[in-house]
């Protein structure tokens, strides 16, 4: 994997920062559903108001972020589309390297599976 410096420190920093944001929104909107459903699976209850209204402000965080990202991706594209292109190849080496990483965390060091 080669992390394109030179455009992520220049051209793409603003679509490059818009991603990190959308990928940081999305992660918390994930882990409160995560344990709200495990609250669920376990306990029988159902979301409070307040947990419900907090995981609506984020999924509202994450569609803002989402837009955000959207909009620099577009801008980025028409202003330099090999910048663009060498920035979505990097997202998505970054994209295949969690999802290495979250397969070799589920199975554990000797490949058999973790028990949570």
């Amino acid at each position: 994997m080669q992390r394109p410096d030179a455009i992520i420190d220049d051209v793409a920093a603003a679509t490059w920062q818009a991603y990190n944001a959308m990928e940081t929104t999305k992660r918390r909107h994930f882990a409160l559903l995560e344990m709200l459903d495990t609250k669920r699976r376990e306990t029988g209850c159902e979301p409070s108001d307040e947990e419900t209204r907090q995981l609506a402000w984020l999924l509202a965080d994450h569609d803002a972020q989402v837009h955000r990202f959207t909009a620099a991706s577009g801008e980025l594209k028409a202003a330099d589309a090999a910048a663009h292109r060498a920035l979505f190849d990097y997202i998505g080496q970054l994209s295949r390297l969690e999802a290495d990483v979250a397969v070799a965390d589920k199975l554990g060091s000797n490949g058999a599976p973790h028990a949570h």
